[in-house]
């Protein structure tokens, strides 16, 4: 299923009930790609949500894994307010509970606090790189593509270092911002590159915030996104991470701790 599948089979059975259909070429381990479970639930408070109100911030907690099959989701609408609307999903598998998304969507408002993003030069332009082997990455890797800036190789006992990846969907669609909520998280932990050996990885929290909304950019662009390790102990890594629109703007944050498991 390509990601645009996904989201096409998103159906209502019931008053706020959806159902959704994920294949096994998603998967990250025993579970789904992570990137995929929160775009199903911004999409799921999308139907409940007008559009006119933009995304600002989407919280989800990776409660358990969510391996492929038809999953349900609850979806309800905690509060509308003048200018913010907040929702919930919660998302099952076998009727447990596989993660809960609360996405916080906004109409602009005229303010006095005005603070840009400051934009980060590439270290090299995507034509500069070459495609890298993604054989050994996770399975559900093959549906992007990927051109790496700066970063060191997966369980190479590196020292620490920020990445830079140029990053794009393969699903040659029109690009919504579900598309772009999945396509932050398809980068893999910077942690992994301090490990000689293979270790698993999973995210258990994840929020990010778009501060730009322009999505109608060619399938094929590249976007590119930064991240970097803040603090990491006892198994826990605390990362941070700027998502740049293909015109190189930075558009979103995005703050993630990821358990590592080895």
């Amino acid at each position: 299923m390509s990601f645009s599948d996904i989201l096409n089979s998103i159906v209502a059975d019931d008053h706020n009930r959806y159902r959704v259909d994920v294949d096994e070429s998603w998967a990250q381990g025993r579970a789904t790609f992570g990137g995929v479970t929160a775009a199903v639930g911004n999409e799921v408070l999308r139907q409940l949500v007008p559009r006119d109100r933009p995304l600002r911030s989407l919280q989800t907690t990776f409660v358990g894994p969510a391996p492929a099959g038809r999953w349900r989701v609850d979806a309800r609408v905690l509060r509308v307010g003048k200018a913010v609307s907040v929702a919930r999903c919660d998302i099952f598998e076998s009727d447990q509970v596989a993660a809960t998304v609360v996405g916080v969507y906004g109409g602009a408002r005229s303010s006095l606090a005005q603070v840009a993003l400051e934009p980060v030069n590439a270290i090299r332009s995507v034509d500069q790189i070459a495609e890298p082997d993604m054989r050994a990455a996770p399975t559900f890797t093959r549906h992007f593509d990927f051109r790496w800036a700066q970063a060191k190789p997966l369980f190479s006992a590196a020292p620490n270092e920020a990445t830079q990846a140029f990053i794009r969907h393969r699903d040659a669609t029109v690009l919504t911002e579900s598309h772009v909520v999945a396509l932050i998280d398809c980068v893999p932990s910077p942690a992994l590159a301090m490990y000689a050996t293979p270790a698993p990885a999973s995210s258990l929290t994840w929020n990010m915030e778009l501060v730009a909304h322009q999505f109608d950019f060619a399938p094929d662009a590249w976007w590119r996104i930064d991240t970097r390790i803040d603090a990491a102990a006892d198994g826990y890594v605390h990362q941070t991470g700027v998502l740049h629109d293909p015109h190189g703007r930075p558009v979103a944050l995005t703050r993630q701790l990821v358990a590592v498991f080895g």
